[in-house]
């Protein structure tokens, strides 16, 4: 049976592939007999010496046969034992035998009181095992007859070698004594974070905490400008410090200013906007202009928004041309004309007119209670009339409040997201995700910090109305 192949002996051999070759193509018996004279000696450091010219002599390239053109690796004869090792290994048994007898002799002759004690105590030569496998160096250790202790540490070798020692190589210590091994654990690493959805200067915090090397790179995206979408390395996996981190990056959109459309017609107010990158989004509401006659736009002319963003439009709804109204028309315009000239006399004076906004579609209401520098309060009651429609005004002071129906089957009642202070288009996107439509009226204010801010909105924010209601917002206009 072929013996084990010992650790010293095969870390020496990895290092030398000729080495490494020649030995596993021999037969068994000779590589056997290799590893019997490699273990035969007793001193580690002859041992160590009969590994190193084992490696030599298996890695000398064969003598060439004159015919050949190839070399195959063949065995190897193992060193025959030199003579003069017997004579020197005779020769020191001969000296330890003299060294007894003087002993012996030597204690005799020396005071008889009380007979003497001699304690020889086996010393050993800590051999070097730093930068060898942590199991070659345990083999070396009991060869010396010294123990091992194994602690284990990162570092930048390979794992399992060992870094260090204690005692040092070289230090005479008795036989038996443990051998301190630093053993490497291999280069440390550290967990990858997940930063995806933080801010850019968030994540790179993150990770320089953790001793990485991130890297920015800009991409398209919908979301917000600045918001890490993506990251390589991906998150969870493990890498050295210093590892480079590639965070994918939402580029901003570039801004474009509004143009202003307000008065024209609407083909040539959508067209406009498109020139500038923008989107329009029409919506139709009652109006005694022309139809098709843009009557507001939001944002507002002049503001700087996103490119591609989308600008809504309020356009004049074209009326309905009945023959039947046209005849009934002239009775309302008789008792209107004195309502409108005696309200002033018998009311208050300006801003309250006294209009009657009754029947009204709220949207209209709304822009005509603006034009004469009031503001709507608006209440939804129930009513058989259609939906949105006013079927009550009262004025007081500068609010005219306008009580709105519900409609015939209105739907549940939901909470009014409170939007002061937000920004218009922030403010219309929390209307619609709560299941509102809102109603952008341009307010004027002389504080410049309310400028496109939402300034009041009604009904307030906190009460309920029926699902899909208008919600009057104001936005702060300075210009």
């Amino acid at each position: 049976m072929a013996r084990p192949v010992p650790a010293d002996l095969e870390d020496a051999l990895a290092a030398n592939r000729e080495a490494r070759d020649r030995f596993w193509s021999m037969p068994p018996e000779q590589m056997d007999a290799w590893v019997g004279w490699v273990e035969r000696p007793r001193l580690p450091r002859t041992r160590r010496r009969r590994v190193a010219e084992a490696v030599r002599r298996l890695s000398t390239t064969p003598r060439r046969r004159a015919a050949a053109t190839t070399v195959e690796p063949g065995p190897v004869a193992v060193p025959r034992e030199n003579a003069w090792v017997w004579v020197i290994g005779l020769a020191l048994l001969l000296l330890l035998a003299a060294f007894l007898v003087w002993l012996t002799v030597f204690r005799h002759h020396h005071h008889s009181a009380s007979p003497g004690a001699v304690v020889v105590s086996s010393k050993s030569a800590v051999p070097k095992v730093v930068g060898i496998r942590f199991q070659a160096a345990r083999f070396q250790l009991k060869q010396a007859n010294l123990s091992s202790k194994i602690v284990h540490k990162p570092a930048t070798k390979p794992k399992g070698i060992v870094i260090g020692q204690a005692p040092q190589a070289g230090k005479t210590v008795a036989q038996g004594t443990a051998v301190t091994l630093l053993v490497s654990n291999g280069p440390p690493g550290v967990a990858m974070p997940d930063v995806t959805g933080l801010a850019a200067a968030d994540a790179l915090r993150a990770l320089q905490a953790k001793g990485l090397a991130p890297t920015l790179k800009q991409v398209a995206s919908s979301q917000a400008p600045g918001t890490v979408v993506g990251q390589s390395p991906a998150a969870g996996k493990r890498a050295k410090r210093g590892t480079k981190v590639v965070l994918q990056v939402a580029k901003g959109k570039a801004s474009v200013s509004v143009p202003t459309v307000s008065g024209r017609p609407q083909q040539q107010a959508v067209s406009a906007l498109q020139q500038a990158g923008l989107k329009a989004t029409v919506v139709q509401v009652p109006s005694s202009q022309p139809a098709g006659t843009v009557l507001a736009q939001n944002p507002a002319a002049g503001q700087k928004v996103a490119r591609g963003s989308s600008v809504r439009l309020n356009v004049a709804k074209a009326r309905a041309a009945t023959t039947a109204p046209a005849k009934t028309t002239t009775a309302p315009a008789k008792t209107t004309a004195p309502a409108t000239t005696t309200a002033p006399a018998s009311s208050p004076p300006p801003p309250a007119t006294g209009n009657d906004y009754t029947g009204m579609r709220l949207n209209a209401a709304v822009q005509k209670i603006v034009q004469g520098r009031q503001q709507a309060v608006v209440d939804y009651v129930a009513s058989t009339k259609p939906a949105g429609v006013v079927v009550a005004n009262s004025s007081a002071g500068s609010k005219v409040r306008l009580q709105v129906s519900e409609g015939a089957h209105p739907q549940p009642p939901a909470d009014v997201p409170d939007v002061t202070g937000e920004d218009s288009a922030s403010a219309q996107s929390d209307l619609q995700q709560a299941g509102f439509t809102a109603i952008v009226v341009q307010w004027p204010v002389s504080d410049q910090t309310q400028d496109g801010a939402v300034v009041a909105e009604t009904p307030a924010g906190g009460g309920q109305v029926p699902g899909g209601a208008a919600i009057v917002i104001y936005v702060g206009s300075n210009g």
